[in-house]
Formats: structure tokens, C-alpha cells, sequence
């Protein structure tokens, strides 16, 4: 039960930079084994000398990561754009008990209690109000522990601060997003070093690609046009960070992407053009996205429409993410979805071959991936893709339970 006077068993002084802190690390869900093998990966990318030793620990919805500081949050942080949110743990007490019947409203009480414990990790001359810290707290309890944490975005991190609402539109969440492009990349070995063609059929708002731009520029959250409470910490590790970018840029791959937004509904292309400009102009640069509205079905030359120039072109890549469909959603299709899914197949299994075709030797790497929303869904189009190394993971997306079916073409070259 909730005391007025909270007898903390571990609560956080105010920090230094290098002190070593407890972390909750939030990502989409399905995604535990995926998420932790990749932000091991960053933490190992961290060239900083005399960095302490994490612990990391997986669970169902978020991870553990135990004795880690605040350089090496800050590029998890930077860096880990298919992360939901991370969160420093600020108190803990393992002799908490609630009744069944007010278990949310004492909770609400302990990260009430906790608020002056929060403001100690503030700047000393940032007046930040309670409401600010409120909404960035969160309280959490297994058994008899119960434990206080705040977040370092205030929000969910996948609100990137660029792109604009659209009420008749429910894209996949950014962070998941990223990851399904990151993840992609790292089944089929992605090249790095080659032009690629984003072929985005069902584009809807665009959030594969923008999410790829944000990728490919190696974007450091901080730029963002978004504030987090991070920026508003004492131990908030400035130099670091910049240190971080500095060698982040000398990495960025200059080799180009062209983008090919395709979608049925010809209402999305005002949406989708103002993204183009909100984009270039965060990004201070011209952005190769072209945008058209069409039926993936039908187009039969996308190179063509998208006007993208091979002739001095030697080898490229073609990326194709596929969140079907957008039109059909809008009953734009005459036919039943088990037969959109079958036709699904067969067009990937066309389109590698007319990119193959399209100029002698040039393609390759061909990959991508499709969500399904059923099992019957994913069988009709995985039996479609002949030659295609193919990997199958299940994730969550507002409540659904998706299928997410990878393939790669690449074996072919």
C-alpha cells in the first residue's frame, strides 16, 4: 500500500555524466530478441575510452540495462530510431503492496511522490514545471517492486516532429517502421554502397520512406525539431553527443536513393507533397522522392515513371517495403483480399525479374517485405515467391497481430 512518506529503497541522487545508472528500454512489440542483439550493436559501436560494463536483460515489452552511463544512453538515444522511448530509474521499493481495486490510482500516488526525486536531475537554473515531469513518469510493479522511471523523450520517440497528421490515416508507428527497414537490410545483407530504388506502393503518408531518409542520413535525434527532457538534464552529455555526430557524418553514404510513392488515392498526393517540402527543408537539401498515384498492379515500368536515370548508373539496389494496401482499405479494388494477397506474390516475383531485366548485370540486390495480417494472408503470398530467400517474424501493430514476411532475390545474381 501506498505510504505518504514513500520509504524508497534505492531513489537517484543528482548524477554526474559518467555515473554508472539503471535503464528501461522500450521497443515494438514483438520485437525482444531483434531489438536486443541491435542495441548491443550500437552500444559496441561507442568508441569512447574507459566505458563501464553493461548488463543487459530482455523481457517480454522492454529491456533492462543495468550500469550503463550517460555517454552510452546518449547514443542509443541519438542513434536507436526503432526504439519507443528510454527510461532512467529514478526510484525503487520492494515491500509495496496494493489491493486489486485501486492498484491505478495508487500507482498515481508513488509517481506523485516521486516528482521531487525527478526535479534533482534538472539543470539548476531550469524552473521546469510538475506538469512536465508528471507526463514523462512512469510507475511500474512486479510483485512487491514497484519502480519509478522517466522518460528521456517526455513522449514517444517515434514522433519524429516533422510529419503532419492525417485523420483518415493509421500508418505503422515510425519506430516500428525503422525497424522493419533496419531489419530487412540486415537479412539481406544490404550494400550500402549502392544506388537504390525505394519502390513504396501503398505509400499512404510515406512513413518507409521518410523513415529510409532518416536512415540513410544518419539523423541524430537532437536535431529533430522536437525538444526531449534529455536536452533538459544535468548529466545531459553535450560534447559527447557532438563528438558523436561529428563521426556519425563522416560515415554518412553519399551514394543516392530514389524514392517511388505510389498510392491509388489521388487526395494523398497534397498530404505527401507537403511532406516533401517539411522534409526538404528540415534537411536543408533537395530530396529525391517522386510521387504518383497509380495501382501497383497496373504499373508495369516504375523505373520509367519515376524517372530514375540508369544509363550512368552501374549497379543499383531495389528496396521494396509493401503495407498493403491503402486503396483497398478505401474499397478502390473490385476483388476479395485473398486474391489481393495471391496477386501480391506473383507482382514481387514479376517485379524481380523486370528489374533484372531492366539492365544487363546492374541489379543487385533486390529485397523487401510484406505485412500480413493473417496466416492464410501470408501463406498465398510466401507460395508465390519462387527463388526468394524468405524469413517470417510475427510483431504488434494496434493490436493486430502481423506477419512480417522478409524477402531477398539477391541468390539470383
Amino acid at each position: 500500500m501506498f505510504k505518504e512518506n514513500m520509504d524508497w529503497k534505492y531513489r537517484i541522487r543528482k548524477p554526474e555524466m559518467g555515473t554508472q545508472l539503471n535503464w528501461e528500454i522500450y521497443f515494438p512489440p514483438g520485437l525482444a530478441t531483434w531489438a536486443t542483439e541491435n542495441v548491443k550493436r550500437l552500444l559496441d559501436e561507442i568508441k569512447l575510452p574507459n566505458q563501464p560494463l553493461i548488463r543487459l536483460r530482455t523481457f517480454t515489452e522492454k529491456l533492462k540495462l543495468e550500469n550503463a552511463n550517460s555517454h552510452q544512453i546518449a547514443y542509443l538515444y541519438e542513434y536507436g530510431h526503432f526504439l519507443r522511448d528510454i527510461r532512467l530509474v529514478i526510484a525503487k521499493n520492494d515491500n509495496w503492496r496494493t489491493s486489486s481495486s485501486d492498484t491505478e490510482a495508487e500507482m498515481q500516488k508513488v509517481i506523485e511522490s516521486a516528482i521531487p526525486i525527478a526535479k534533482k536531475l534538472f539543470k539548476a537554473d531550469d524552473n521546469v514545471k510538475d506538469t512536465k515531469i508528471r507526463n514523462a513518469l512512469h510507475g511500474s510493479y512486479f510483485e512487491t517492486e514497484i519502480t519509478v522511471t522517466i522518460s528521456l523523450f517526455g513522449e514517444f520517440a517515434y514522433l519524429r516532429g516533422i510529419k503532419a497528421p492525417l485523420s483518415t490515416s493509421a500508418p505503422v508507428p515510425e519506430d516500428l517502421a525503422h525497424a522493419l527497414l533496419l531489419y530487412t537490410k540486415q537479412f539481406a545483407e544490404w550494400d550500402e554502397t549502392l544506388n537504390t530504388f525505394l519502390y513504396l506502393p501503398f505509400a499512404g503518408t510515406g512513413t518507409f520512406g521518410t523513415e529510409w531518409t532518416l536512415m540513410q542520413e544518419s539523423t541524430p535525434t537532437h536535431s529533430l525539431p522536437k525538444k526531449t527532457i534529455f536536452q533538459d538534464f544535468s548529466f545531459y552529455p553535450e560534447k559527447t553527443i557532438a563528438h558523436y555526430q561529428k563521426s556519425k557524418l563522416a560515415e554518412v553514404n553519399k551514394r543516392k536513393t530514389n524514392q517511388f510513392w505510389l498510392d491509388t488515392d489521388p487526395a494523398l498526393l497534397a498530404y505527401q507533397k507537403k511532406e516533401l517540402q517539411n522534409w526538404e527543408k528540415f534537411f536543408k537539401s533537395k530530396i529525391h522522392w517522386h510521387l504518383a498515384t497509380g495501382d501497383f498492379f497496373r504499373v508495369n515500368e516504375p523505373l520509367e515513371i519515376s524517372e530514375m536515370d540508369l544509363s550512368d548508373i552501374e549497379e543499383f539496389g531495389v528496396f521494396l517495403p509493401i503495407n498493403p494496401p491503402y486503396g483497398f482499405r478505401k474499397n478502390e479494388r473490385p476483388t476479395n483480399d485473398d486474391t489481393l494477397y495471391a496477386e501480391l506474390g506473383g507482382k514481387i516475383q514479376q517485379l524481380g525479374d523486370y528489374f533484372r531485366n531492366r539492365k544487363k548485370k546492374a541489379l543487385k540486390q533486390f529485397a523487401g517485405f510484406i505485412l500480413c495480417p493473417t496466416e492464410e494472408k501470408w501463406l498465398l503470398v510466401r507460395n508465390h515467391l519462387k527463388g526468394f530467400s524468405q524469413k517470417t517474424i510475427h510483431v504488434t501493430h494496434g493490436g493486430i497481430d502481423l506477419r512480417v514476411l522478409f524477402f531477398d532475390f539477391k541468390n539470383q545474381f
